[in-house]
């Protein structure tokens, strides 16, 4: 694990002790590279909660970076904040949380819809 800071716009930084556990990112589509992409992190910190970071990048001259992040206890809760509209994830998202579920159980369960 490593000391990591996470920039985030109108907001401090996060700081914190941990790990990147999965990204996702659209820069690049169909061999050429995007004008306008958007970057998806998601980290476990060492004491067991979870960052999710998206950076929307540009190269277009006059245009700047975003850059937003935020910490929760829960994988549902990185979920429910990665949600576009409050509706569904984004594909960038979508892939970056399935990346996830494949190495931490607490996104593998906050991954699926349960239905008896």
């Amino acid at each position: 694990m490593e000391k990591l800071i996470i920039k985030r716009d109108g907001l401090p930084p996060i700081a914190f002790t941990g790990e990147e556990i999965a990204k996702a990112s659209n820069e690049f589509s169909g061999g050429n590279q995007a004008n306008r992409w958007t970057s998806v992190k998601i980290y476990r910190t060492k004491g067991g909660k979870f960052i999710a970071s998206i950076s929307r990048l540009t190269i277009w001259q006059g245009e700047s970076d975003r850059h937003s992040a935020a910490s929760y206890a829960t994988a549902a809760e990185v979920i429910e904040w990665l949600k576009e509209d409050g509706d569904e994830l984004g594909s960038g998202s979508q892939e970056a949380v399935e990346k996830a579920s494949k190495i931490e159980p607490a996104f593998a369960a906050a991954w699926v819809e349960e239905v008896e």
